[in-house]
């Protein structure tokens, strides 16, 4: 009898819904995680391995832009997803970023969930960025001026070793 109900509370706990959120760029160093046209949102978790995750978007007019599904791959293994490898004295790390939700329009709101199997994602909110015109960016010396001034100094140090060797060379002889 304590072995059915265990059983039964494992089943109800396996059934709960499970919580996404955009990926946070400060912690894994790339440019950001929301951005005008995509957005990178954390993967379901790693019980749901080989599950089939169906994605739904859905913006302010009802409808979304429609997006793959993906099976769920092992937590050790994650590919066709995001993820960045860096090599550090023979050494691969890879770091899983999460799933990249595409053809998204500038400054809408979206909402996103994920279902696999008969779970499913809290509803993720989220408004997409407002692409910044080139011509507005600022081309000007500003912090590059600084660089300016250090090569200038550093050539003229190197003439001025040049020369100094030079008139060694000639006054050793």
């Amino acid at each position: 009898m304590k072995l059915l109900i265990l059983l039964a509370l494992a089943s109800i706990s396996w059934a709960q819904n499970f919580q996404i959120s955009l990926v946070n760029e400060n912690m894994i160093g790339i440019v950001g995680g929301l951005r005008s046209m995509s957005a990178i949102i954390s993967l379901p978790p790693c019980d749901l391995t080989r599950e089939t995750v169906q994605v739904t978007v859905v913006n302010s007019t009802g409808q979304g832009p429609p997006q793959p599904s993906f099976t769920m791959p092992a937590c050790r293994n994650r590919r066709d997803l995001i993820n960045l490898v860096s090599t550090f004295g023979g050494i691969f790390h890879t770091l899983n970023l999460g799933y990249q939700v595409e053809m998204l329009e500038p400054s809408t709101l979206y909402n996103v969930s994920y279902r696999a199997g008969s779970r499913a994602s809290n509803v993720l909110q989220f408004t997409t960025m407002s692409p910044v015109d080139y011509a507005s960016v600022d081309t000007g010396f500003g912090r590059s001026g600084a660089m300016v001034v250090i090569t200038v100094l550093l050539v003229i140090a190197m003439v001025a070793l040049i020369i100094a060797f030079i008139v060694v060379l000639v006054l050793s002889k």
